[in-house]
């Protein structure tokens, strides 16, 4: 189809020609055939009689055996032949110097360019907000999420929130924390949130969930001391949410209080150093039996108590007394 659109098409002289000469070729006359083309005589009758002198030429002496070959020859010997080769000097073009300058200005600019993006991707890996190459890192982030799939996409996600953790770790240190990052972190968790909830996650990935809620939370804390302005109640709410959904169950991790109030020690009461040692009773006083008359009454000695810590009172004994003998 395409040859067809290239290819030249033989104009009408052409093809009268042709068709005047086949005729010629078949026998007839050129009479004969220039009486069927009247309006063509004029040119037609001049170019028909040249070839009929060229067939009569030729068929009254034909080129001989020896003249074809020594004319073949001389065009092999031709074809060998050496030439020489002319250079071809082709001219310098005259550029102007200040349009010179300028693509040499636009080349530079360029290749500037490109290793400020490059230098930017590379060293994108610590950066925290505010450095220069931070927008590289959440571009190459966003790269990153939007090429992963399935289980592969849930290691990224997981990732990113570390990396938001981790971030705001080190402006908590620093105190020049920003609640525009604390909004980044909380949507990083409330992500993993939606993805806990479409996609079960694997023991590795569960430990991974409580490490950044532990972390999470001892930042908030932190934070609160250090910036107590900046509100971090609804980030700790997607931490806690997070948690129970990345594990399934209920698991509760503290969250963060406004300001540290230190609890009062309590300190232990004195105890008694020695408890009493109960006193066993004093022994009960036997009864003295009466003297024989021959025997002279004795004055009985009572019984000491016996006591340990605390000492019974003692006891008076009553002694009858003697009586004369009848």
């Amino acid at each position: 189809m395409i040859r067809q659109l290239f290819e030249r098409k033989a104009y009408y002289e052409a093809e009268t020609l042709a068709e005047a000469q086949a005729l010629l070729d078949d026998g007839l006359d050129l009479d004969f055939v220039l009486g069927l083309f009247p309006d063509d005589v004029e040119w037609l009758e001049g170019m028909l009689t040249v070839s009929e002198e060229l067939d009569a030429a030729y068929a009254v002496d034909s080129a001989s055996y020896y003249f074809e070959a020594s004319l073949k020859s001389k065009f092999l010997t031709g074809s060998r032949e050496a030439r020489p080769v002319v250079p071809v000097l082709v001219p310098a073009p005259a550029f102007s110097p200040v349009r010179t300058g300028l693509a040499t200005v636009s080349v530079g600019a360029a290749a500037a360019a490109v290793g400020v993006l490059a230098l930017g991707f590379i060293t994108a890996g610590n950066a925290v907000p505010g450095d220069w190459n931070y927008t590289f890192k959440l571009a190459n982030e966003r790269f990153e999420y939007t090429l992963s799939r399935g289980d592969n996409r849930i290691d990224v996600q997981l990732r990113q929130a570390e990396n938001r953790v981790m971030e705001l770790k080190r402006q908590s240190e620093r105190g020049d924390a920003s609640p525009q990052q604390v909004e980044r972190l909380q949507s990083e968790l409330d992500n993993l949130t939606e993805l806990a909830r479409h996609q079960e996650f694997n023991d590795v990935q569960k430990g991974r969930v409580e490490v950044v809620a532990k972390v999470a939370t001892t930042v908030f804390t932190d934070l609160n001391q250090k910036q107590p302005d900046i509100d971090v109640s609804a980030a700790a709410a997607s931490v806690q949410d997070t948690l129970n959904t990345a594990l399934g169950g209920s698991t509760v991790v503290s969250e963060p209080s406004p300001t540290a109030t230190p609890s009062p020690t309590v300190e232990p009461s004195p105890s008694a150093t020695a408890s009493a040692t109960p006193t066993p009773p004093p022994p009960t006083p036997k009864p003295t039996e009466p003297p024989t008359p021959s025997e002279t009454p004795t004055d009985t000695p009572s019984p000491e108590p016996t006591g340990t810590a605390t000492s019974a009172p003692e006891v008076e004994t009553v002694t009858p007394s003697a009586t004369s003998t009848p």
